[in-house]
């Protein structure tokens, strides 16, 4: 079999990765950059183009299409829209930006779509017709499988999850919202969880900077404070998600992203959440599991994918 090759990129808030993928889902080289170091998006497509070009001139291999994930990425006109987590403008026409400077075909869809690709061609949901994908870093998404097809809804931006409503929550969101369920569920939103609860605990603010992969640790070692930072963002995740359940009655729910790697601490107490406010007929019935290519780019060989 002869090996076609795409390239994938992953467009996040925080950072860009991309990746040159062939067909049985082998990304034979990689690179990334600081989304947040750029101003234009335009300067960080030529910047990923050179550095393709870089390694092309070295290996003798050719692309044939660029597939895109991004926050608000809409799959119907190629534009970047209104992404509360990027600082670009609000409608940014990135397929063609891409197009134009490798002048080559390009595919743009969310970046949770893109993981549900990837878990879809290459993960755990191969066999599967009906799955969600959830996204947990910088904000939260989901990418979701109905009747063994991506949904994307009639303006393109179906999976807006992290944006539905949390009954807990009086925090304002990134998208100028208040109370959206990204603002628990998601780095940020974790980071001031532990904020508040330490505050609680020992009546004055951590004396330095905390990430989620810190606080993940400290729950592992036993902290109180983190174990009950992860439990509270646990319980409301899993409520909302019973709502999802009874609306879509996937077969599973994967959790990708950064804070996924949390899963130890997260499935048990998801799955609680869930079971306590699920249909009788649905307890039990939706599997919560870590995404097969969790820490293997999965939105990069997803937007790889949505060329094969």
């Amino acid at each position: 079999m002869t090996n076609k090759y795409y390239l994938g990129v992953d467009i996040g808030g925080t950072n860009t990765v991309y990746g040159v993928v062939n067909q049985t889902g082998e990304i034979i080289f990689q690179g990334n950059f600081n989304t947040k170091l750029y101003n234009e998006p335009i300067e960080l497509v030529k910047d990923i183009f050179k550095s393709f070009q870089n390694f092309s001139s070295k290996n003798d291999i050719q692309i044939k299409g660029i597939g895109i994930g991004a926050p608000n990425g809409n799959f119907n006109n190629g534009c970047i829209e209104f992404a509360p987590n990027l600082f670009w403008g609000e409608m940014i026409p990135i397929a063609d930006y891409f197009s134009n400077i490798f002048q080559l075909p390009s595919k743009l869809t969310n970046d949770a779509n893109a993981a549900a690709i990837g878990e879809k061609t290459f993960g755990g949901a191969k066999f599967m017709n009906d799955f969600i994908v959830l996204t947990l870093g910088t904000g939260l998404g989901s990418g979701i499988y109905v009747n063994n097809q991506i949904v994307h809804g009639k303006n393109g931006f179906a999976g807006e999850y992290g944006h539905t409503k949390c009954n807990e929550s009086s925090r304002q969101c990134t998208c100028g919202k208040i109370g959206c369920i990204e603002t628990y569920v998601s780095a940020r939103g974790i980071v001031q969880t532990y904020q508040e609860f330490y505050f609680a605990n020992k009546g004055k603010m951590p004396d330095k900077e905390i990430s989620t992969k810190q606080i993940y640790n400290l729950a592992v070692d036993g902290d109180s404070i983190a174990i009950e930072t992860y439990s509270k963002t646990a319980h409301i995740l899993g409520n909302s998600l019973s709502n999802l359940i009874n609306i879509l009655d996937p077969e599973a729910i994967f959790l990708f992203g950064g804070i996924a790697n949390a899963h130890p601490l997260l499935i048990p107490i998801l799955k609680e959440s869930i079971n306590n406010n699920v249909l009788p007929i649905l307890k039990g019935k939706t599997k919560i599991l870590p995404s097969q290519l969790l820490n293997k780019n999965a939105a990069v060989l997803g937007s790889a994918a949505m060329w094969f």
